[in-house]
C-alpha cells in the first residue's frame, strides 16, 4: 500500500507524462500540416503539367490531396479536405501558429479554432489577430478562446456584422450523419437567432406535455416534437388531443419562445403549438420521403427477423423494416442471383445500363466504391471501369457506382479502376498506392 506522499508522487509523474505526449502530439500534427502541404504542392504541380483542368487546377489539387490523404490515415475525405486546407493555411499564411503548435503550446483543436477566426480577415487584420490570441489559446480552452476570438473578430472585421451575416446565411445546410444501432444525427446550420428560436420552442413545448403520466424524458419529448412538426401533414378537420387549438390553424406564439422573425406557423399544417405526436390520428398522415431499404423476404414474411439494409447506412432492426414496408406505396423486386433471371450483362449491345441491372447494382455497391467514400450509391453515377471507348462492356462486372466527384477524377486520369473480379475495385491514387474494396455481402 503506497502512502500518501507516493501516490501524490505518482500522480505527478503521470500527469508530467500526460501534458509531455500531448506536446508531442501537437509536434506531430504540425508536422503532417508540413508534409501535407508538401503533397498538396505536388500535385498542383502534376496538374498544371499535365493540364488538368487549369482553369480550376487548385480547386482540383485540394480534392486530389484529399482523396490521397483519407486513403493513407484512413479517415474521411472531408476530414482530409479539411486537414488540406487548414495545413496550407498554417504553412502559407500564419506560420506562427504552426510553430505554436510545434512547440506543443496549443492543440490542433486550438489551431483549428484559431483558423476559422482569422478566415476572411484581411492580412492585417488577421495578423494583429493571431498576436492578440495565441497568447490566450496557450492558456484556455477552446471553447473559451473561441468566444473571445469571437468578439475580436467582430472588432478586427473590416465588414460590419450584419452584412457577413446577411452573406453566411447563404450556407445554410442540413446534414445527415450516420450513428451507431439503426440511429443517426441530424445537423443544421442556420442563422443563430432562428437556431435558438427552435431549441427555446422545442425546450418549452416539450416541457408543456410533460406529466405525472408522460413516461419520455425532456430530450426524448423535444425529438418527438421535431419529428413530428417534419414528417406529419393534417387534413383540415384534424383536431389536437389536447383540444386547445385546431392543428391546420396554430395561434401564432407572442412569449418568449416565438421565433426571432416574429413569423407564426398558420397555414403550415405542421400541428398544434402543445406538440402533441398526433400522426396516428385517421386525419393526419405521414408525409412519404423515398428511401430504398432492402428487405430479406422472410424478414418481410415475419419468419426471420434478419436485420434489413438502409441505402447509405447499414442495418436496421427487422421489426423497423416491417414499419416502413408497411407504409410503403409499392416494392421493386430486386433480383440478385444469376438463377433468377436478372440481366446482369449486355455486353457491347448498348452503352446504357437496364434498368434491372442498375437495381442489382445498387443493391451490389450501395455506396460510392472509391475507397472510403459513403455517398449512397443512389446519389451516384454508374461508371463503365475500363471505358466503353476502350472496349469496356455494359455488364455487372465492368459498372461499379462513383459518386461525382471520384468519377471527374477518374475521368481526368488522376485516380485509375480496375475490376480484377466482379463487384471487387482496385483504385490506384497518383501516387502509385493501391487500394481494394469489395462489396458488402446481401443481408439475406
Amino acid at each position: 500500500m503506497r502512502t500518501p506522499f507516493e501516490q501524490l508522487m505518482e500522480m505527478q509523474r503521470i500527469s508530467s507524462r500526460i501534458t509531455e505526449l500531448s506536446a508531442e502530439k501537437a509536434r506531430i500534427d504540425a508536422d503532417i500540416a508540413r508534409a501535407a502541404t508538401e503533397l498538396r504542392e505536388l500535385f498542383t504541380e502534376r496538374i498544371l503539367r499535365d493540364s488538368y483542368a487549369p482553369h480550376r487546377h487548385t480547386n482540383l489539387a485540394d480534392t486530389t490531396t484529399a482523396a490521397e490523404i483519407a486513403c493513407l490515415l484512413r479517415i474521411s475525405e472531408r476530414t482530409a479536405h479539411r486537414l488540406v486546407q487548414y495545413s496550407a493555411l498554417l504553412v502559407d499564411y500564419h506560420p506562427k501558429t504552426l510553430d505554436a503548435l510545434h512547440a506543443g503550446t496549443i492543440s490542433w483543436a486550438h489551431a483549428a479554432a484559431l483558423l476559422h477566426e482569422y478566415a476572411a480577415l484581411p492580412s492585417g487584420a488577421a495578423a494583429a489577430m493571431e498576436e492578440a490570441l495565441l497568447p490566450i489559446a496557450a492558456d484556455t480552452t477552446v471553447p473559451r478562446l473561441a468566444h473571445r476570438a469571437r468578439k475580436l473578430r467582430t472588432q478586427l472585421h473590416p465588414t460590419n456584422l450584419q452584412d457577413r451575416a446577411r452573406a453566411a446565411v447563404q450556407d445554410r445546410r442540413v446534414d445527415l450523419e450516420p450513428a451507431d444501432d439503426a440511429m443517426a444525427w441530424l445537423h443544421i446550420h442556420l442563422p443563430v437567432t432562428d437556431a435558438t428560436a427552435i431549441d427555446t420552442r422545442l425546450t418549452t413545448t416539450a416541457r408543456d406535455l410533460q406529466s405525472p403520466t408522460e413516461h419520455r424524458t425532456l430530450p426524448q419529448l423535444r425529438t418527438d416534437i421535431l419529428t413530428d412538426l417534419l414528417l406529419t401533414r393534417y387534413t383540415p378537420d384534424y383536431t389536437c388531443p389536447c383540444r386547445r387549438t385546431p392543428a391546420n390553424n396554430p395561434q401564432p406564439d407572442t412569449g418568449p419562445d416565438a421565433g426571432a422573425s416574429g413569423s407564426d406557423d398558420s397555414g403550415g399544417g405542421a400541428g398544434c403549438r402543445c406538440g402533441a405526436i398526433g400522426h396516428d390520428h385517421p386525419n393526419a398522415y405521414r408525409v412519404q420521403a423515398h428511401i430504398n431499404v432492402t428487405v430479406p423476404v422472410l424478414t418481410l414474411l415475419g419468419l426471420d427477423d434478419a436485420p434489413a439494409d438502409l441505402e447509405g447506412y447499414g442495418p436496421i432492426p427487422a421489426d423497423t423494416a416491417r414499419r416502413l414496408a408497411a407504409h410503403a406505396p409499392s416494392f421493386t423486386r430486386l433480383l440478385t442471383h444469376p438463377e433468377t433471371g436478372a440481366v446482369l450483362s449486355v455486353g457491347r449491345t448498348t452503352y446504357a445500363v437496364p434498368a434491372d441491372l442498375k437495381k442489382w447494382l445498387r443493391v451490389r455497391d450501395r455506396t460510392c466504391r472509391h475507397p472510403g467514400c459513403n455517398t449512397p450509391a443512389s446519389r451516384c453515377e454508374l461508371d463503365h471501369t475500363t471505358p466503353w471507348s476502350h472496349h469496356g462492356t455494359t455488364a455487372h462486372n465492368n459498372l461499379a457506382h462513383l459518386c461525382r466527384k471520384h468519377h471527374m477524377l477518374k475521368t481526368e486520369g488522376i485516380w485509375h479502376y480496375t475490376q480484377p473480379t466482379p463487384g471487387t475495385i482496385a483504385a490506384t491514387s497518383p501516387a502509385g498506392k493501391t487500394y481494394t474494396t469489395t462489396p458488402d455481402p446481401p443481408p439475406f
